[in-house]
C-alpha cells in the first residue's frame, strides 16, 4: 500500500467524487476513517461552516446499496434525540456507485476516556451519569422498537469537550427496526464480548442492548471484561456460563447499588431490566450519593489504557516479537509454557504476575500491560511482545527491519495509509498518531519511528463485529 494521492484540499465542484454534496458540504479529500466498504471524511457545511463527518459507502453490488438504504431507513426512523448522533444529510451519486451520510461530528472523546482522566480519579457517580445518557437513548430507541445491536465503548462519544456535553450513541450500521409482532431479529451479529446469550442464539431483541450495557458497566467499575476468551468460541462459552461473582479486591470498593445494577442487566431475559426499569434503579436515581465511591486506581488505569490505546506500538511490538531469535525468544517461550500448564495457549494475568514476580529479569514489569485485550487473559504472542527486554525494543537493527516491512513504497517514510494499515485501516487514528510525532508532517521518518517505539505508551486490541450462525443447543436461561 503506497502513499499516493494528493494531500489536504476540499471535495466538491465539477467532476468531484463528492458531486452529490456539491453546494452543501465541502469534503476533505483525505479520509479519517476507513473500512472494508466505507470511509469517513471530515467536511464543513457551505452555509454555516459547521464541521461534520461524512460516511461514504462504496456500492460494489446491489446488496451493499440495500445495506446503505437499510441503515439510512433505521437512522431516519430513530429521528433526533439529544443522546443519539444526528443525521444531517444523505445522498447517492447519480451513477449509483457511492452513498453518503453526513452526521454531526462528536469531538468530546469516549466515555471511558473522560472517567479515567478526571481529576482525582473518576467516581461511580461519573460512571452512572454517563450510563444515564445511554439509558435515555435506549429508552427512546426501544419506544420506537429500534434495537442498536452494537452497544460498546467505541460507540459512545461525547458531543464536545464541554463538561456538560451529552454522551452520544453512534453507529446504526447493524441496527434494526422490529416489525409488528416481532420481538427479535434472527441475525447473529455484533461484537462478541458484548453480545447476550439470546443474541448468540439468533434471538437478539431489545433486552440484548441492556445486556451489552451491563457488560460496559462491569468494565467501567472493574477494569476487566466479564467474559474473557482467546477467541470468539471461548468468549461465547463463558457468556453462556453466566456472570462471574462480583467478589475480590477489584469489587470491594464498588457500591452495592453498582453491583446490583450489573446483576440485573447481565442475567436471563426473564429477569433483565428494561431501559425504563434501569432508569429507575437506585444506582441511577441516587447517583449523586455515589461520589464517595471513587473508582479504584487500578480500574482507572485500565480504563485509561483502553481509552488512550496506542495500537500502532502494539502492532510493531508483535512484529518485533517475530524477529526475536536465539536464547531470548526460547527463554520467553519456555517461561510462558511453564505457566500455561493446561496447554490452552493463554494464561490469566494473575498467574502471570505470580511468575514474573519471581523472575529476576522480568520482576519489574507491569503485568497489567500484557493484557492487550482487557479480558484478563494473555496469549504467548502478547507475552513475548510485552516481556521483550528493553534492549530488544531499542535494538536499531530490529526496528529498522520492522520499519522496512511497513514502508510498502520504500520511500523512507510511513504515511497515513501505511500507518493505518497496522491499525485495522483506521486512518483517523493514523492521522492522530502522526500528528504527535516528528515536526507535524503527515509522515513518520525512521528516526521518528525509533523514538516513538522507545517511548512508553498503553496498548489495546480492538474488537470486531462478526456475523455467523446461531448457537445450536444453547439456552439463554442458562445464565
Amino acid at each position: 500500500m503506497g502513499c499516493g494521492g494528493s494531500k489536504g484540499g476540499s471535495g466538491g465542484g465539477s467532476g468531484s467524487r463528492f458531486q452529490a454534496l456539491d453546494g452543501l458540504y465541502n469534503v476533505e479529500k483525505q479520509e479519517v476513517g476507513e473500512g472494508a466498504t466505507a470511509s469517513v471524511y471530515l467536511c464543513k457545511s457551505v452555509k454555516t461552516g459547521e464541521r461534520a463527518a461524512c460516511k461514504v459507502m462504496r456500492f460494489e453490488d446491489a446488496q451493499m446499496r440495500e445495506e446503505f438504504e437499510h441503515e439510512l431507513s433505521v437512522w431516519k426512523a430513530a429521528g433526533q434525540h439529544r443522546n443519539i448522533i444526528d443525521l444531517l444529510h444523505s445522498a447517492i451519486d447519480k451513477d449509483g456507485k457511492h452513498g453518503y451520510m453526513v452526521m454531526r461530528a462528536c469531538t468530546g472523546g469516549e466515555l471511558f476516556d473522560r472517567i479515567a482522566n478526571k481529576t482525582n480519579r473518576g467516581s461511580e457517580c461519573d460512571a452512572a451519569m454517563g450510563v444515564l445518557d445511554v439509558l435515555t437513548a435506549l429508552t427512546y430507541l426501544h419506544s420506537k422498537r429500534i434495537i442498536h445491536r452494537d452497544l460498546k465503548p467505541e460507540n459512545l462519544l461525547y458531543r464536545d469537550k464541554d463538561l456538560a456535553a451529552p454522551l452520544i450513541l453512534i453507529d446504526f450500521g447493524i441496527a434494526e427496526k422490529l416489525g409488528p409482532g416481532k420481538d427479535y431479529h434472527p441475525d447473529v451479529i455484533g461484537t462478541t464480548a458484548y453480545m447476550s446469550p439470546e443474541c448468540l442464539e439468533g434471538k437478539g431483541g431489545m433486552p440484548a442492548d441492556l445486556w451489552s450495557l451491563g457488560v460496559i458497566v462491569y468494565f467501567m467499575l472493574s477494569g476487566t471484561l466479564p467474559f474473557p476468551g482467546r477467541n470468539d468460541e471461548e468468549k461465547e462459552d463463558n457468556i453462556f456460563k453466566g456472570l462471574p461473582k462480583l467478589e475480590g479486591a477489584k469489587w470491594s470498593k464498588v457500591s452495592s447499588e453498582g453491583k446490583d445494577f450489573i446483576k440485573k442487566l447481565v442475567c436471563p431475559v426473564s429477569k433483565r431490566m428494561t431501559a425504563e426499569q434501569a432508569l429507575a434503579h437506585p444506582w441511577i436515581t441516587n447517583r449523586t450519593k455515589l461520589a464517595e465511591f471513587a473508582i479504584d486506581d487500578e480500574v482507572s488505569s485500565a480504563l485509561k489504557v483502553y481509552a488512550e490505546s496506542n495500537r500502532f506500538q502494539k502492532t510493531v511490538r508483535h512484529h518485533l516479537a517475530t524477529h526475536l531469535t536465539g536464547p531470548e525468544l526460547h527463554r520467553l517461550r519456555n517461561l510462558f509454557s511453564s505457566i500455561d500448564k493446561s496447554g490452552t495457549g493463554f494464561v490469566s494475568i494473575e498467574a502471570l504476575g505470580k511468575v514474573l514476580s519471581e523472575d529476576s529479569h522480568l520482576g519489574g514489569l507491569d503485568v497489567k500491560s500484557f493484557d492487550l485485550g482487557g479480558d484478563g487473559m494473555v496469549d504467548w504472542r502478547e507475552f513475548v511482545a510485552g516481556a521483550m527486554q528493553q534492549h530488544e525494543l531499542s535494538n536499531a537493527d530490529n526496528l529498522e527491519k520492522v520499519f522496512a516491512e511497513l514502508d510498502k513504497d520504500n520511500n523512507g517514510t510511513l504515511c497515513v495509509k501505511e500507518v493505518a494499515a497496522t491499525l485495522g485501516d483506521d486512518a483517523q487514528l493514523a492521522r492522530e498518531l502522526l500528528a504527535t510525532v516528528g515536526d507535524g508532517d503527515a509522515v513518520m521518518t525512521l528516526a521518528e519511528f525509533k523514538e516513538h517505539m522507545r517511548s512508553k505508551a498503553p496498548v489495546e486490541a480492538a474488537p470486531n463485529k462478526k456475523r455467523r450462525e446461531p448457537k445450536v443447543g444453547s439456552t439463554s436461561e442458562m445464565v
